[in-house]
C-alpha cells in the first residue's frame, strides 16, 4: 500500500524577532514532523533547494500531494500564495498556527488548528485535533476545504 502524502508549507526564513529561521527548522524537525509522522502509513516532507526550479517543485508537491498542512503564523507571504494555489487544485488542506494568530478575512472563516507556542510540550489538544484532521482527510478527501473549488465546481456554481 502507497503511504499518503502530507506537505507542509511554512516559513523557512525569519519573520519576526521571535521566529528565526533556527526557529521554523526547528518547529518543523521537533513539532511539527513527529505529530504528523504519529500516523499509520503517512510521509511529511517541505520544500527543499535540491535541484532545478524549486517553485515548480513546490506547485508540483501542492497540486499532486495528499494533504497540505499550512502554517499561517506571522503572515508569510509565499504560505499564503501556496495556499491559494493548493485550494485552486485541491481539498484536504489543513491550516495551522500559534494562539497568537490573529487570521486576516480571507482564511478567517477556514477551520484553523491553533497551538501554544510557549508550551509545545503540553500539546494534547492540538495533536488529538491535528490527528483527527489528517484522518478525515484520509477517510474523506472529497469533502470539500476549498471555497475556490466549491465555487467553480459542480451544481448551483458560477459555471452551472
Amino acid at each position: 500500500m502507497a503511504k499518503i502524502k502530507c506537505y507542509v508549507i511554512m516559513p523557512f526564513d525569519k519573520t519576526s524577532e521571535k521566529h528565526t529561521t533556527e526557529y521554523w527548522t526547528n518547529h518543523y524537525e521537533s513539532f511539527l514532523k513527529p505529530l504528523i509522522l504519529s500516523q499509520d502509513n503517512i510521509e511529511v516532507s517541505r520544500s527543499e533547494p535540491l535541484r532545478g526550479d524549486i517553485l515548480k517543485q513546490i506547485i508540483h508537491n501542492l497540486i499532486t500531494t495528499d494533504i497540505v498542512i499550512a502554517e499561517l503564523t506571522d503572515y508569510n507571504p509565499n504560505v499564503y500564495w501556496e495556499l491559494g494555489v493548493r485550494q485552486s487544485f485541491k481539498h484536504c488542506t489543513i491550516t495551522i498556527a500559534d494562539k497568537n494568530t490573529e487570521l486576516p478575512f480571507d482564511v478567517y472563516m477556514k477551520g484553523t488548528l491553533f497551538y501554544d507556542p510557549n508550551n509545545h510540550i503540553d500539546i494534547s489538544d492540538f495533536q488529538i485535533k491535528l490527528k483527527k484532521a489528517i484522518n478525515d482527510c484520509i477517510s474523506h478527501p472529497e469533502i470539500s476545504d476549498s471555497p475556490i473549488l466549491e465555487l467553480i465546481s459542480g451544481r448551483g456554481t458560477i459555471y452551472d
